[in-house]
């Protein structure tokens, strides 16, 4: 009998440690992705270091030290300087990705050496460091720069793959857009400061340059003078690959039907025939965004256009706002240019610079077609608003922009346009199609910053401004923030700020935006142009998110692509969650990790009741007999 019972308690024993040892074992697993749920029935699923949560270090790749990068890494730690998914397309399995490196620190270093807001590197870097509580990119450790990447990312393995980068072929890369025209992927932007295109080929990851705006000799007698060399407009018109570039006359326009050949490029468009709108030097607005945007509607070509410069300026807090010119191919292959959003007076537009007189904010503006309207996203002035908050302790023209949250607008065939988006003023005395206010109802939303067709459905990210005032919200409105943090950070505000006088007005004010914000990108879906449904508003629960930057249409799905200046772009896999339930109030973050850990724990605990139900049916047995 004592045998027995022995026997039944080792065996449930040996049940019991099983158990324990199999819950160990599941726990001891890689952590499942992290998924975010909007719960208006769309999920996104972290794809880049998908076992590290958010708001830790990402940037895809990861920073192994002396500016060498590593890639699939089985416990990378990420590369917080790889800020952006800036220039991206997908293809078959992959995302092509070119990023931003150093996002802040490069825009600091324009500031000095472009704008002459001289200061102390150390100075800054310890600043920037303690206003953000560490939390800013603000250089490797080690003090070396990996700098821009073009690489490739695997959205079904996860495998990365760098193509281009300092490391492996002696190239700084900066692409800031991307097409796929004729079973070649092309990248607009800088390699080693020269504006040029690049040619990916996807069969084989061969990388070559096929145009370029000007040579190295004629790159630095134009940074001298102030011009900017980053390029963002392309897109494919009918059977030609259309580019924009800046060579030592000014921002152009060219096409080519084979652009394998660099010879093949032709100019269509020079500075002059589009009206001298385009701004390319660092002091005009946007850093000199020059021909922001294109994009084939109807027969013709609509060309964004970022035309604020101080001698158009409207006043010390006011850049002249965007154009948009549209281009017609005549039967001998000549283009005909015509201003539609610009100078009425001189130049014939249709509506004024900006589209409503009213609006006085946007520098630049993003272009989409969609259900046969062209949609126009406008693209405040951060730059010029960031400069003056660091240098001057001046907060007047965030507010400014603050105060204009950005409008969407759509336009017909007949280039009659409506407001989509945006509070009701003269010209548009009923407001939005929509019925949602400018920015989508939040102030901190200041660029419509990338926009994208998929499945039938558009869908428009933003760059929310608030993320990069983290700072200052903690300063105004965090009853808790320590008064020793607060006094080192008015002690770094007096060396940056050459007048210094305490708290602003400025300060004030832009701290009450703040106090009502939600930090992290907004992304909105549409089926039909007008009724828009909100997949996040929180940068997929990271307030580091602060832009909605890059999309990828693979065979894998939609994927999302962020700029983060904190700790590193990443890529989400976006699907629609049919099981998902309408939820009020927050969007929330969930790990799966968790429930499948659950539902394996009640598996086990099944068997393990059933063992000790089979064990004690024996005992019973043998003890009535």
């Amino acid at each position: 009998m004592k045998k027995t019972v022995k026997r039944i308690g080792s065996l449930l024993l040996f049940v019991c440690v099983a158990f324990v040892c199999t819950m160990n074992v599941f726990a001891e697993e890689e952590k499942a992705p992290v998924v975010y749920d909007s719960g208006t029935g769309y999920k996104a699923e972290k794809i880049t270091h998908p076992e590290k949560d958010v708001m830790t270090a990402d940037g895809i790749v990861d920073y192994t030290g002396n500016g060498t990068m590593g890639v699939n890494l089985e416990d990378g730690q990420g590369d917080r300087g790889q800020n952006y998914s800036w220039g991206s397309i997908g293809y078959g399995d992959y995302m092509y990705i070119g990023t931003c490196y150093g996002a802040w620190t490069s825009t600091l270093q324009f500031m000095k050496m472009s704008l002459g807001r001289n200061y102390d590197d150390t100075v800054m870097k310890e600043a920037l460091d303690t206003y953000y509580h560490g939390n800013m990119y603000t250089g490797e450790e080690d003090g070396v720069d990996a700098l821009g990447i073009l690489l490739k990312l695997n959205v079904k393995t996860g495998e990365v793959k760098i193509l281009m980068s300092k490391e492996s072929t002696g190239q700084n890369t900066i692409f800031r857009n991307a097409v796929e025209f004729k079973n070649k992927l092309y990248f607009c932007g800088a390699v080693n400061t020269i504006p040029c295109i690049y040619q990916v080929d996807p069969e084989t990851d061969e990388c070559k340059q096929v145009y370029a705006g000007m040579t190295l000799e004629e790159y630095m007698e134009a940074y001298q003078k102030g011009v900017s060399v980053g390029i963002r407009g392309m897109c494919v018109y009918k059977d030609r690959l259309i580019v924009s570039c800046i060579n030592t006359n000014g921002a152009v326009i060219c096409e080519s039907e084979n652009p394998t050949d660099q010879e093949s490029f032709k100019i269509i468009a020079t500075d002059e025939e589009l009206f001298h709108y385009p701004a390319y030097n660092y002091c005009d607005s946007i850093y000199g965004g020059s021909i922001f945007d294109m994009t084939q509607y109807g027969e013709s070509l609509y060309v964004s256009i970022c035309t604020g410069k101080p001698e158009n300026a409207v006043n010390e807090n006011t850049m002249q706002s965007f154009g948009i010119v549209r281009g017609d191919v005549a039967k001998d292959g000549s283009w005909k240019w015509t201003s539609v959003v610009g100078d009425k007076e001189k130049d014939g537009a249709k509506y004024t610079f900006g589209i409503d007189p009213e609006r006085t904010r946007s520098g630049a503006a993003n272009l989409i077609t969609f259900d046969g309207y062209l949609y126009i996203g406008e693209y405040n002035d951060e730059e010029i608003a960031v400069e003056r908050m660091l240098f001057d302790n001046d907060f007047t023209f965030m507010n400014l922009n603050f105060e204009q949250p950005v409008n969407f607008y759509r336009m017909d065939e007949n280039e009659d346009i409506e407001l989509v988006v945006g509070d009701k003023d003269e010209m548009f005395p009923e407001g939005g199609l929509s019925g949602m206010g400018s920015g989508f109802g939040c102030n901190e939303n200041q660029y419509i910053w990338k926009m994208v067709e998929y499945d039938g459905k558009l869908y428009v990210g933003t760059y929310d401004a608030s993320s990069f005032l983290l700072p200052l919200d903690e300063y105004m409105n965090d009853e808790n923030a320590a008064q020793e943090w607060k006094d080192k950070v008015d002690e770094y505000v007096e060396k940056l700020c050459s007048n210094y006088q305490g708290i602003p007005e400025s300060a004030v004010t832009c701290g009450e935006y703040l106090d009502k914000a939600t930090f992290g990108f907004d992304l909105y879906v549409t089926e039909d142009g007008i009724h828009f449904t909100k997949i996040t508003d929180d940068g997929f629960g990271d307030p580091y998110n602060h832009g909605c930057r890059a999309f990828g249409i693979t065979e894998e799905g939609l994927f999302v692509g962020t700029a983060n200046p904190f700790y590193g772009t990443q890529v989400w896999k976006l699907s629609e969650n049919e099981d998902s339930m309408e939820m009020e109030g927050e969007d929330v973050i969930q790990e799966d990790s968790e429930g499948e850990n659950s539902q394996i724990g009640i598996i086990v605990g099944v068997f393990a009741a059933a063992a000790l139900i089979f064990l004690l049916a024996v005992y019973k047995k043998r003890k009535q007999k």
